[in-house]
């Protein structure tokens, strides 16, 4: 049966064209807003998540890195380093930082990259030197391409000069991105003598975390949060504000490409009544035409997934390429979910018609 159907089906070529056209249109429009979905929800931020710490140490009242103040002095680490279960406990220094590029405000967060205690480090430096050294600066690559900043050029940050020395990636989070300087620059941009922003606190392995974070503040000064929570505090700004519009978007887009998958089907499957009538008046079962039907269907809706995936893939690369912003991420799962549900559509759509034409009389066939 799947050979008879193959046959039908590409007996007229534009026919098939059509067919597999919608459900490629489709498929690109649910696995393009898919993948922005993903993008922004798993790689914003993603700089945050790859900092290696248990906890989080804040001043008190603070809990992220760019709405609340926090400044600890350096003497904090003796308190950490003392408390019970604490393996480690690194300064962390970075602050918020604009400056003028072409006529725009670029708004950056400079992080020191303090090779000496192995913290503060680009998360991926994807070209150029990985760690920058005096007098140079690491920008996000997003920042780099759709401000046109490229490696050797120089920005004013905080009435410092700094050489673009590599682009990282990882640390765009719409409105600003991390940047990556010298410890002893940033030392000089972040004017923090004697002082840091936040430090980063690892735990003893089987030691219980919870009990730790609780002597820890026990000092009134300080906060410890943990990463998971540090993270969605720091992300909240983009999953509260822009998450839920793309989220209607790909709502409208699978109910739109849905719609038109089974649209698509539908006509395709009515529109060979007279094959289907051909093959009752030769003597095939009304099984056998839905086996056909169904076999037809889902060969029309593979190939179109097919073509939709590959598009997907291209168009959001070169989105990329133009627009740095458009930042995506197709993973294999939306792409089994979407597959699944293109088949069971399909499926559906052409099911609908085939009861009546079941009862196609043959006769009526070869007069019309």
């Amino acid at each position: 049966m799947l050979f008879l159907a193959v046959k039908n089906l590409v007996q007229e070529k534009t026919r098939l064209l059509i067919s597999v056209g919608g459900v490629a249109f489709s498929v690109l429009l649910i696995m393009s807003i898919q993948g922005l979905y993903q993008g922004w929800s798993n790689k914003i931020g993603e700089y945050i998540r790859t900092v290696p710490a248990d906890y989080w140490i804040t001043q008190t009242g603070a809990t992220d890195m760019f709405h609340t103040p926090s400044v600890l002095p350096l003497t904090v680490r003796d308190f950490l380093s003392g408390v019970d279960g604490v393996a480690s406990a690194k300064p962390f220094s970075g602050r918020r930082v604009a400056f003028a590029h072409n006529g725009k405000d670029i708004n950056l967060y400079v992080i020191a990259d303090d090779t000496e205690n192995n913290v503060g480090a680009p998360a991926r430096v994807v070209e150029g030197k990985a760690v920058p050294d005096k007098g140079e600066i690491i920008i996000d690559r997003v920042v780099g391409r759709s401000q046109d900043i490229r490696i050797g050029d120089t920005i004013p940050v905080a009435g410092r000069t700094l050489k673009v020395a590599g682009y990282s990636e990882g640390g765009y989070i719409l409105s600003f991105s991390f940047a990556f300087t010298t410890k002893e620059d940033a030392e000089r941009i972040l004017q923090l003598p004697g002082a840091t922003n936040f430090f980063l606190v690892t735990v003893k392995d089987g030691t219980d975390a919870g009990a730790v974070a609780s002597r820890i503040e026990a000092d009134p000064a300080v906060d410890a949060i943990t990463k998971d929570r540090f993270v969605e505090n720091n992300t909240n700004i983009v999953r509260d504000t822009f998450l839920p519009i793309i989220l209607v978007l790909l709502l409208i887009g699978i109910a739109v490409g849905m719609t038109v998958i089974g649209l698509t089907i539908f006509t395709s499957t009515i529109e060979k009544a007279r094959e289907y009538g051909v093959l009752k008046a030769i003597g095939v079962s009304n099984r056998q035409l839905y086996t056909v039907v169904i076999e037809q269907a889902i060969t029309a809706a593979v190939l179109g997934y097919l073509v939709g995936a590959g598009l997907a893939l291209a168009v959001s690369g070169a989105a990329g390429i133009y627009v740095p912003e458009f930042i995506t991420e197709i993973r294999w799962l939306d792409a089994a979910w979407i597959l699944a549900v293109t088949l069971v559509m399909a499926v559906v759509a052409s099911l609908l018609p085939v009861r009546r034409l079941s009862r196609i009389d043959p006769a009526e066939v070869f007069r019309a």
